[in-house]
């Protein structure tokens, strides 16, 4: 997405070129914009030959345009006749155009400046206009965006207007820059592979479709705006281009001044105007203002107050193709979407009572990311987005208000279904108080696009604000909003989160591994936090690290905890799924965290308690000479490794079969008793390395459970290579070439076969030693 912030940053002005007559030399020498050699008079005598376009002359006699029109520029003129003109007057409650410019000269001055455009614009520039390449382009560069500059600057411009600026505490000097006429060209729709009739006539029901007529040796055809063109080709004045049109062309408005001015749309205006921003142009004040600072209206979000998208007068290509793209609702949707989707329960008690961040999001998703014009075809095929990449949830069928304007287009909706961001897995963020830390979290964390992509499935895990409490996190309120901030020890103070430890919090409550948690039985499901566990044992949920707790004897708090799925909409077709997944909430005193505390490079390295279950593996790795600097040495720094550990048990009972240990001997509390010679140690050590899978010998990307699907025969720093079997129900290993029964996983009620995941690794045990 664009950063707006930058484009309302005026290069320089120019345009005026009554004020800025050399803008007009440096553009008039390019040979887009040359007098044709063959003339016929000037567009205001050619009007008063035809003798039945009056009442538009007098409005160009009214406003002052008559010198401009009769050849003092070069201009591009759409006239409508006196007919025509007659029946808009008649619209407006006027009897003549001199009776509306007695009353509203400003506007009779818009109406007759958005029919005239500067300089001379032939049939084959209204096509396909080329602001780049110019009469010189090749055919390659003609077919590339063929009609995508559609628009055109015209003579029309508000006055300047005062505006109330927030951040001064006063009113403000608006500029207003001219607008841009739409020229709707059979080559744009040919372009975009849509149909001309249906995608015009569907904001301009009133007028018909003519853009498919194709004079001879002409590229294709237009409509200009609301109006068919009445020419069977160029009609060519000493001044520019003259075009006959059946309507009046009605000045086209700002997104925003449309929203401003309709009440319907108020609430939304409201949401949107709060992002406002005002600044000072130094250009124009110094070229404009007269002793006045003059400003340009802004916005944080997309600038829909502004003209143009480019202020620069020179950038012809982005002002003649680009503009924005807005799905607002009326006040009765955004009414009826709230009822809807914030039910009592929520916390929310009405649209106003929103965090300012739940309607950020709400409002981002009204935009589109595109900045050319959205055709309602396009949004039927799924190919128009919002800013935030997902898709555009409306039926264009059922838009009220459909409104081009000067600087974009409108879709107006008085229904509305949930944006793709609410109805995905993480929506109970935006709908529940309970979650807003949550919010939070995920918006810090940047995976709010990725989370609401429908071209994913994701479970997730949704903690509520008691489990970020517990875990010493809260919502804080700073300069321009809140964060959520973590109690630190060292600081003495809550202090910020940084964007790695969002995301880590985040995917630890993600996972794409899995369709739904299982209410029975044993399922392991492998977070987005790589290496990192939900363990499911019988409708109950804990983490890989949680459950490497229970090996410490002491440990006595609980790690299972119930979980309940949170449902979107009961009523819906999906059966109250969310767009892209299920989504529940767990009873976890504090948020699951991923692994934390000694790798297990250390854990296997110092145990000395024999209440451990793996204590007698690893005095033999101490025994083994595999331990230094209490860590392990069997695989590199940088690599993790997979060990199966035989337990006391085991190896209290195959003692005398493990190479090297003849002379060891374990007691019933299982103290290992014995020495060992310098050649046993040796086979010990390649005997014992056969038990550890490493990464940089054998590359793996998830730990080993039932169902995991990793298995086959591993390399091993060791004897011997090793070999995994994995049924989908179980998991069994032996030496490779070995004719001795497999060692399956060591089977209890406390441990369920369960991979022990750290960082670094994980260890697995297994009920007998390998042979």
């Amino acid at each position: 997405m664009k950063n707006w912030k930058n484009l309302l940053r005026l290069m320089g002005v120019a345009v005026f070129c009554a004020a800025l007559p050399s803008c007009i030399e440096d553009i008039s020498n390019d040979p887009h914009y040359a007098i044709p050699e063959t003339l016929k008079g000037s567009a205001y005598e050619t009007l008063q030959e035809k003798g039945n376009y009056t009442i538009f002359l007098k409005g160009i006699d009214l406003v002052g345009y008559q010198s401009i029109v009769d050849g003092m520029s070069s201009l591009t003129v759409m006239a409508p006749d006196d007919e025509a003109f007659a029946s808009y007057l008649k619209g407006r409650g006027y009897s003549s155009i001199e009776e509306m410019y007695a009353k509203e000269p400003n506007e009779v001055k818009k109406l007759i400046g958005f029919h005239l455009v500067y300089y001379g614009y032939n049939w084959d520039k209204f096509v396909n206009f080329r602001p780049n390449e110019g009469d010189e382009a090749t055919e390659e560069e003609r077919m590339n965006m063929a009609g995508y500059y559609y628009k055109f600057q015209t003579r029309s411009s508000d006055g300047m207007t005062r505006e109330y600026d927030p951040a001064q505490k006063d009113s403000v000097d608006v500029w207003h820059l001219e607008r841009f006429i739409p020229v709707f060209s059979s080559k744009m729709f040919e372009t975009k592979g849509i149909d001309a009739k249906y995608n015009y006539e569907y904001f301009f029901p009133e007028t018909k479709w003519t853009g498919n007529y194709t004079p001879e040796n002409k590229q294709g055809g237009f409509n200009i705006a609301n109006a068919s063109v009445l020419n069977e080709g160029d009609v060519i004045t000493d001044n520019g281009y003259l075009y006959y049109v059946d309507k009046v062309i009605r000045p086209m408005e700002t997104i925003y001044t449309e929203l401003k001015n309709n009440k319907d749309y108020s609430t939304f205006f409201q949401l949107y105007d709060g992002y406002s921003r005002f600044e000072k142009d130094v250009t124009l004040t110094t070229n404009f203002g007269k002793g006045k600072d003059l400003y340009l209206h802004g916005s944080t979000l997309l600038p829909i107050a502004y003209e143009w998208p480019n202020s620069s007068y020179r950038a012809v290509d982005v002002n003649s193709r680009e503009g924005f793209n807005i799905f607002a609702p009326s006040n009765a949707a955004i009414r009826n979407f709230f009822t809807n989707y914030w039910t009592p329960s929520s916390g929310y008690t009405s649209f106003e009572d929103l965090d300012q961040l739940i309607v950020s999001y709400f409002i981002q998703q009204t935009f589109g990311k595109e900045l050319f014009i959205a055709f309602p075809e396009e949004i039927k095929k799924g190919n128009v987005l919002t800013t935030f990449g997902t898709p555009i949830n409306i039926d264009p069928d059922k838009v009220t208000w459909r409104q081009i304007c000067c600087n974009g287009v409108l879709y107006g909706m008085d229904d509305m279904n949930a944006p793709a961001i609410f109805s995905s897995v993480i929506g109970s963020a935006f709908r529940d108080r309970r979650f807003l830390p949550y919010l939070y979290a995920l918006d810090g964390s940047d995976l709010v696009l990725s989370l609401a992509s429908p071209n994913a499935s994701f479970v997730a895990l949704i903690p509520d604000t008691a489990q970020f409490k517990g875990s010493l996190m809260k919502l804080e309120n700073i300069t321009g909003g809140r964060e959520l901030q973590v109690w630190s020890e060292e600081a003495g103070a809550y202090t910020s989160i940084g964007s790695n430890a969002l995301q880590n919090l985040v995917n630890m409550h993600i996972s794409t591994s899995a369709d739904v948690l299982k209410k029975e039985g044993l399922q392991v499901v492998e977070t987005n936090v790589a290496f990192n566990y939900w363990y499911i044992v019988d409708g109950k949920i804990t983490t890989s690290s949680l459950f490497n707790q229970q090996l410490n004897p002491t440990w006595n708090s609980e790690i299972y905890f119930d979980f309940s799925p949170l449902e979107f909409d009961e009523k819906s077709p999906n059966g109250g799924l969310w767009d892209n997944g299920r989504a529940y909430v767990y009873t976890s005193p504090k948020l699951f965290e991923t692994s934390t505390g000694d790798p297990l490079r250390r854990v296997l390295a110092v145990c000395n308690d024999k209440s451990y279950p793996y204590y007698l593996f690893s005095q033999l790795l101490v025994k083994a000479g595999l331990v230094s600097d209490q860590q392990l040495t069997i695989a590199m720094s940088d690599a993790r490794f997979i060990a199966f550990v035989p337990s006391n048990e085991a190896i209290k009972k195959g003692i005398e079969d493990i190479p090297g240990c003849s002379s060891f001997s374990v007691d019933d509390d299982y103290t290992l008793s014995g020495t060992i010679s310098s050649a046993n140690k040796t086979k010990l050590a390649n005997y014992l390395r056969s038990y550890f899978i490493t990464s940089d010998l054998s590359p793996f990307s998830v730990y080993p459970y039932p169902g995991s699907g990793l298995k086959g025969t591993f390399d091993t720093s060791g004897t011997n290579k090793l070999v995994l079997e994995d049924d989908g129900v179980s998991l069994a290993v032996h030496f490779a070439d070995s004719e001795n029964a497999p060692a399956t996983l060591y089977q209890t009620e406390k441990y369920h076969s369960l991979p022990f995941a750290y960082s670094d690794g994980c260890f697995l045990l297994i009920n007998d030693i390998l042979k």
